[in-house]
């Protein structure tokens, strides 16, 4: 009898567990953009947040916490968050680089759980489109004979944008001038108010309206093949030197670890 009764309430905790797996999500999820607002990055997470939502029934909240080369949002997930599903964070290639430059009080490895694989990004280079640099060529010639001036915004340091121009000064002799960003949106404004000469940003920003209206001039961009939004401009690769073409960033969705 008691190994009856033993079996049925086993039983009855079988049938229970998957009734409550699929009261998740019960509340609205948090996703973390470690970027700031009117960005790429953000542009795609909303858009993804948008149509998970309709699948979840829940909605997804988009939370912009940017700094430190995309660090402080992830950081903010392990430091902060429950391990419950509720809290997700964007990580991209850069966070796995700086514990290595810095002392961080996170992993990122051994604190987050990985989701999903959700999107990469291929980065160039553009400049105004009036400015005196018509090529990549230019631009390095500039660099060349005025060592330090020739200023570029990135996403911040130890980011792919600034370890690609990183790769750039080192193949060919030249010293730019970084100025690094909490994200493109950011040095997408210091370009237009003429703070800086050039910005790497990633294809998402530049295929923006101000990309497509005229804005703004392309000059290379760091990928095996060219195409939208970098139409008829000639890889670096293609041309006479070549860059690394990890620094097209995959990027991915982290959860704290349950």
């Amino acid at each position: 009898m008691h190994s009856l009764a033993r079996k049925l309430a086993l039983l009855g905790l079988s049938l229970a567990l998957p009734a409550m797996a699929q009261e998740f999500p019960s509340r609205p999820i948090t996703l973390i953009c470690p970027w700031p607002a009117g960005g790429s990055t953000d542009t795609h997470l909303r858009r993804f947040a948008e149509i998970a939502a309709k699948y979840l029934g829940q909605p997804v909240l988009i939370e912009n916490k940017p700094g430190g080369g995309g660090t402080i949002g992830p950081g903010h997930i392990a430091q902060t968050a429950k391990p419950d599903g509720y809290s997700l964070s964007q990580m991209h290639m850069g966070a796995f680089r700086i514990p290595h430059m810095q002392k961080l009080p996170w992993d990122p490895v051994r604190d987050f759980t990985y989701i999903i694989g959700l999107s990469g990004y291929t980065f160039g280079v553009v400049v105004m489109s009036d400015s005196p640099f018509k090529s990549f060529r230019d631009l390095l010639d500039y660099a060349r004979a005025h060592p330090g001036k020739m200023s570029y915004g990135s996403t911040g340091t130890g980011t792919s944008p600034h370890l690609l121009m990183e790769e750039v000064s080192m193949k060919t002799g030249v010293q730019f001038l970084h100025v690094p960003f909490k994200g493109n949106a950011d040095s997408t404004q210091a370009l237009l108010g003429d703070h800086i000469m050039a910005q790497i940003p990633a294809a998402g920003g530049v295929s923006s309206t101000r990309g497509s209206s005229g804005c703004w001039s392309r000059l290379g961009i760091s990928a095996p093949s060219t195409g939208p939004p970098f139409p008829l401009r000639r890889t670096w690769a293609s041309t006479w030197f070549t860059v690394p073409l990890t620094v097209s960033s995959a990027r991915a969705e982290w959860s704290r670890e349950s």
